[in-house]
């Protein structure tokens, strides 16, 4: 049996929880606090874990903890009780990949711990999963650089050791029916991600405005998570784009999101900040065609070999964005769809059983 720790159960963390007791629900259980104060989940979340697990009475021979949990923590609390039991890190994202927020109330340097958290749960694990190769080599490409920052015993001997214990699983991805029947006048743009600053909406909404200057007909859908902190430009944008948008918020009913995505014809994509993709990856099984920059996760997820048209160069959104609205090439619907369920989650199911649940 295989205890599953999620620390911050909101957003894809969560997304990630329930997919993974669906696809498993009589070989795992989970075990959640809630999605919010990621800083004081690193910190204190392996106590609380180690006794809900205690009280939970189960007899679990592998801990999964998702990587806002200090794993070397909880180690040192679970396996005197659990002799035996094998310990993973799952990492949605590392923090030494992770952009810094102008908006935190911390400076940049005092979230070096947070970094070090993600090392010594990694280095005590006895598997480390990232969800994808970018979110590993980001990682591992960062570390020594990291750990020769401090005065001595910089520990860089350790890495090797941590780097062979290290593999990918992607988590799968709820698939979208693609609409056979979709003839948009003007073009449907979709905006499907938090609403935060990693997501670079600003560079997004700006591109948006820059069409309509131009005299661009095009229509917009915008949804994902709203934060009580969302940045400003959604205020700005509802207004200034009225005009353009079909829909605005979040959507609560999770049949008309997918029915607001199949909808739509592309996907500009800005973010700063992605180590998998689940939402580009849900709207593209729908048979949206994204547009992509040329870093993060998404080369991995579309080789660009194979899907060189999806990318634009860096500051090249409003350019590419024009041509795909005055001469829209949408033969390439159906093989970013056949692309996005590669992801789904029965092939989350074949990597996990491999690594999780046929070496025990």
């Amino acid at each position: 049996m295989l205890a599953f720790l999620e620390p911050y159960y909101a957003g894809s963390h969560k997304y990630f929880a329930d997919g993974f007791a669906k696809v498993f629900p009589e070989r795992i259980q989970i075990f959640t606090l809630q999605g919010r104060h990621w800083k004081w989940r690193m910190h204190g979340s392996a106590v609380t874990f180690a006794e809900m697990l205690e009280k939970s009475g189960g007899k679990f021979d592998t801990v999964i903890a998702s990587s806002l949990t200090d794993t070397a923590l909880l180690k040192s609390l679970i396996l005197p009780k659990m002799p035996g039991c094998r310990f993973v890190t799952y990492f949605h994202e590392n923090q030494l990949a992770y952009p810094w927020s102008e908006n935190d109330k911390e400076p940049e340097k005092t979230d070096m711990h947070y970094a070090f958290i993600n090392f010594t749960s990694a280095l005590v694990s006895d598997l480390a999963l990232f969800n994808s190769g970018f979110n590993k080599e980001s990682f591992f490409s960062a570390l020594e650089g990291f750990l020769r920052s401090f005065p001595d015993n910089r520990l860089v001997g350790r890495i090797d050791a941590v780097y062979k214990r290290s593999k990918v699983l992607y988590p799968g991805v709820n698939t979208i029916p693609m609409l056979a029947d979709k003839k948009n006048k003007p073009l449907k743009i979709l905006w499907n991600h938090r609403w935060e600053y990693d997501k670079d909406p600003q560079t997004f909404f700006e591109t948006m405005f820059r069409l309509k200057e131009a005299g661009i007909p095009f229509q917009l859908v915008v949804l994902g998570e709203e934060k009580s902190t969302s940045p400003e430009i959604f205020k700005i944008a509802k207004e200034k784009l009225k005009d353009e948008i079909i829909s605005f918020g979040y959507a609560e009913d999770y049949e008309e999101y997918k029915k607001l995505v199949a909808s739509c014809d592309i996907l500009p994509v800005t973010s700063k900040h992605e180590f998998f993709g689940i939402s580009v990856l849900e709207a593209a099984s729908a048979g949206v065609i994204p547009m992509l920059p040329k870093r993060l996760s998404y080369p991995e997820i579309f080789p660009p070999e194979k899907f060189g048209k999806l990318f634009y160069e860096e500051g090249g959104l409003f350019d590419s964005a024009v041509c795909f609205l005055k001469d829209p090439d949408l033969s390439l619907r159906d093989e970013i769809s056949g692309r996005a369920q590669l992801f789904d989650w029965s092939h989350f199911k074949k990597g996990a059983d491999k690594l999780l649940f046929s070496e025990n």
